[in-house]
């Protein structure tokens, strides 16, 4: 049968769905749903059956009279193996029914648990903090999403991450607390611990206040793999290029910091600095020369102005800057506010 055209075949399911099939036929539509996925789907969304049923329409009591009709007024040297076999096919139409109707209704419970996810957003410039369903607090921070089930499950609790969050969560060793990325994901029972995982940051992390986690991530077959298990004050850096992770022991609250409003920065790179700063004012910052990323910082500011924060950073590091004001764009926006950084003239 040609599975690319479905007229045949939708006649055939048509005559199935009213209980009109012949055993040989109902082995045809078989073993044509059985031939490929593409087959099975199709079946599927013929949903009219369903939709304008409300009890299944073939029952096994029916069926079986249908064939013993059959017999009898056919071939009355038929042997019982011919007999079985021909109820057998007819048997199956209802179990098939009933299976698929069982299906639909868990396609149907899936769309409906799926539609009621709740997803919080956090601007550049701006956090968000917020208990989920089971108690556990989440601090989302600037440019961050995430979504989550209004109800969480019995054997688990799954969040989905993008950006960077710092998860405060309520023990329930029954249902292990999951944060999936598209880079990895972080398994935890209760404990603190902060994952940073923006979509355009080649170097996500994991850094653990408090308890322990499993971080692990989905090799090529499709099975978790741990990328490692952290204690507190472990902090995990994950290379995205080479997918390897690095794991070092330091102060996390520089990592958490954030959360209360705070930049601390422990000789750290002035292109990640950038990348902070950007997020948290909500600014786009460019630094220019190889020489001038590398430079390394040690501060901590809390609520300052950004233009204050960027003349503090200037008068304690050979750099200068420009700022760019915004300009008017086509749909009646402004562009985002720039800053460039360069090295200062000696």
């Amino acid at each position: 049968m040609d599975t690319n055209n479905y007229t045949d075949i939708d006649s055939l399911i048509a005559s199935f769905l009213h209980g009109d099939l012949t055993p040989e036929e109902a082995a045809r539509l078989i073993s044509w749903i059985r031939q490929s996925e593409k087959n099975r789907i199709h079946f599927m969304q013929i949903k009219n059956f369903w939709e304008s049923t409300e009890e299944l329409p073939v029952s096994t009591d029916k069926a079986l009279a249908k064939v013993l009709k059959q017999i009898e007024s056919g071939d009355k040297k038929i042997t019982f193996w011919q007999f079985w076999h021909r109820a057998a096919a007819f048997l199956l139409l209802p179990l098939l029914i009933a299976t698929l109707w069982l299906s639909l209704g868990k396609i149907k419970s899936s769309s409906q648990a799926e539609a009621q996810h709740t997803k919080i957003s956090a601007p550049f410039g701006s956090f968000a903090a917020f208990d989920l369903p089971d108690g556990s607090k989440v601090w989302l921070n600037a440019g961050s999403s995430i979504e989550y089930p209004n109800r969480f499950g019995k054997k688990s609790r799954t969040v989905h991450l993008s950006g960077e969050a710092y998860f405060e969560v309520k023990s329930n060793t029954e249902s292990p607390f999951y944060v999936n990325t598209a880079y990895f994901s972080v398994k935890a029972t209760g404990t603190r611990f902060n994952v940073m995982a923006y979509s355009k940051d080649g170097n996500p992390s994991v850094s653990l206040a408090e308890g322990k986690v499993a971080v692990t991530k989905t090799d090529a077959k499709g099975n978790q793999v741990v990328i490692s298990s952290l204690k507190p004050n472990d902090h995990l850096i994950y290379n995205v290029l080479n997918g390897k992770a690095s794991v070092q022991s330091e102060d996390t609250y520089k990592h958490i910091a954030w959360k209360d409003g705070k930049l601390v920065f422990r000789n750290d790179l002035l292109s990640d600095v950038a990348k902070k700063i950007g997020r948290q004012y909500n600014v786009d910052i460019e630094v220019v020369g190889d020489s001038v990323e590398q430079y390394r910082f040690r501060a901590s500011f809390e609520n300052e102005p950004l233009n204050e924060l960027l003349r503090l950073l200037k008068i304690s590091s050979p750099i200068d800057y420009t700022e760019i004001e915004p300009n008017p764009l086509n749909d009646g926006t402004f562009s985002r506010r720039k800053i460039i950084i360069y090295a200062a003239n000696k």
